[in-house]
């Protein structure tokens, strides 16, 4: 089982350190205003790009061929259908709080990524270790996405 940690670069920063077995592996830049995301791999470099309407769904490019698609189901869910490689995942949220979601093939649980802190920007991700780490990235940068555009609402409505 892989365990990542995704821990912001600093207090007011919207960048990410992956980090694995104490080791950094890769930063999720993530701009500010259009939540485009971007990151290194020994692959390659990966650009994620916000899409919809609402900005909910997401695609993860190599270049420019698409390695991954997230696509938001509902606008009150927080539950994600996620398709790599021709495979099918969901992302779903386990709480109300949206602090820890579960990673579905199926109906199997799979993975698990989990927001801690006051603010819940830690993330701390379990999966399997044939889930590619790109895809892990993408799936912590969908949880922070999330939960950047849940404290913009709420900031917003008082």
């Amino acid at each position: 089982m892989a365990v990542l940690h995704a821990e912001p670069l600093g207090a007011i920063s919207s960048g990410y350190r992956i980090v694995s077995a104490g080791e950094e592996i890769t930063q999720l830049q993530i701009s500010l205003f259009k939540g485009k995301g971007s990151f290194a791999l020994r692959e390659g470099e990966f650009n994620v790009g916000p899409m919809g309407f609402f900005r909910s769904d997401a695609v993860l490019k190599k270049g420019s061929s698409v390695i991954a698609k997230s696509k938001k189901s509902g606008a009150l869910r927080r539950r994600f259908e996620i398709s790599s490689a021709g495979h099918r995942l969901t992302l779903e949220s386990q709480k109300w709080t949206g602090k820890e979601y579960k990673l579905l093939l199926g109906n199997q649980s799979v993975g698990t990524v989990k927001r801690e802190g006051f603010a819940g920007r830690r993330v701390i991700m379990e999966f399997p270790d044939d889930v590619p780490v790109f895809l892990q990235v993408f799936l912590a940068f969908i949880v922070i996405s999330q939960a950047r555009r849940e404290a913009a609402a709420a900031a917003s409505g008082s």
